[in-house]
């Protein structure tokens, strides 16, 4: 992609979905976009896949001009690539076989080469026993994996995922993610998903972006983008957080009664943004010391609830109810107690007030 822009009019208002973005995916790698809803990612997807036309820039597969400025070079159907949607877009009047041959069939292959790939795709995708069922009969991991295998079937050069995921019952989100990604690996297929939930894209991305406003915010690895996200908006987006507003005194960042050691000389601000993720942090009753962490102070639970094997504990400092921390704990807590907040130091992210993150040794960060 280079300078890759797409506009679109709305009344009076121009809307800059995909803002001059430049990046080049690597062959074989699975890369990830994540977002807001309505920041571009789609479009950015849909670009590639030949399905927009640029406004301004150009797309490339290696050397190969596909799309330049309000011109399609290169049609979809002559990219090799394969596209599996958020609906999956199955044919509700053809059967699992038929939909996974669709494609074969439209590239006038043989019945015989048609019946050996869908059959090969069927059993690696473990769709064997439901050839000849309809999409209504399927589950709803069923209907995906059908997409997918009707995606795959035709051997492609790039496969483009848009929200892949966002149907499936929470239980069935694992595993197809897992089967993505052995595919992936298996294949070496360049792969580009699309998603608003930091889950697909860490499970299934070797590198990742950021898109905010039509533009790449922050481009690294998943590990990157969690644990030095270059903004607060990142940060969220990037998984569960606690963002609590904290003032510097003497190389300290205090929140009501909690008092959280800075590295000295680091923090010039009078005021920060301290980033606590709630699986980084522990409640203990009893004071006690435990290697890598720091006891910053003594906490109220408000709240205990049990979400998908863990405990979510909402804690307040004892001098300031007004702020709520989010902790994840392995064991319940009642509301009313009285506990110590031990968090890890080299875990922990400060936000200048501008959102932006304070780092020595911050990489990988695309500035707008």
């Amino acid at each position: 992609m280079e300078e890759l822009t797409k506009y679109f009019r709305k009344g009076k208002n121009i809307i800059k979905a995909v803002d001059h973005i430049t990046y080049k995916i690597s062959d074989g790698i699975a890369f990830g976009i994540l977002g807001p809803s309505g920041h571009g990612k789609t479009t950015l997807l849909r670009l590639i896949a030949g399905l927009e036309i640029p406004t301004d820039g150009y797309v490339y597969f290696n050397d190969e001009l596909m799309s330049e400025p309000g011109r399609i070079v290169i049609e979809p159907e002559r990219r090799n690539i394969a596209m599996v949607f958020q609906n999956w877009a199955l044919y509700p009047n053809m059967t699992v076989y038929d939909n996974i041959a669709f494609p074969l069939k439209m590239a006038k292959m043989s019945k015989h080469e048609i019946d050996k790939r869908v059959r090969e795709i069927a059993e690696e995708l473990e769709l064997t026993r439901v050839l000849n069922h309809y999409p209504k009969e399927l589950s709803g991991g069923q209907m995906q994996r059908t997409a997918l295998a009707r995606a795959l079937v035709k051997n492609p050069k790039i496969l483009l995922l848009d929200e892949p995921f966002s149907n499936l019952d929470a239980a069935l989100r694992d595993s197809a993610r897992a089967l993505v990604r052995r595919i992936q690996r298996e294949r070496k297929l360049t792969t580009i998903i699309v998603s608003h939930d930091p889950a697909d894209i860490f499970s299934i991305a070797d590198a990742a972006g950021v898109i905010i406003n039509g533009k790449f915010a922050q481009i690294g690895s998943p590990t990157d983008i969690y644990n030095t996200p270059a903004t607060t908006l990142i940060a969220a987006l990037s998984g569960d957080i606690n963002l609590l507003s904290a003032k510097v005194v003497e190389d300290t960042a205090l929140i009501a009664n909690l008092r959280i050691p800075l590295v000295k000389g680091l923090i010039n601000d009078n005021e920060v943004i301290i980033g606590l993720r709630p699986d980084e942090m522990k409640i203990l009753i009893e004071q006690q010391d435990i290697h890598g962490f720091v006891n910053v102070g003594k906490i109220r639970v408000k709240v205990s609830s049990y979400t998908l094997g863990v405990f979510r504990i909402v804690v307040s400092p004892i001098s300031d109810e007004s702020v709520n921390i989010i902790v994840v704990s392995d064991e319940p807590i009642e509301p009313g107690r009285e506990a110590h907040l031990l968090i890890k130091p080299d875990k922990m992210k400060i936000f200048n007030k501008e959102e932006r993150l304070i780092c020595p040794e911050l990489k990988n960060i695309i500035t707008a």
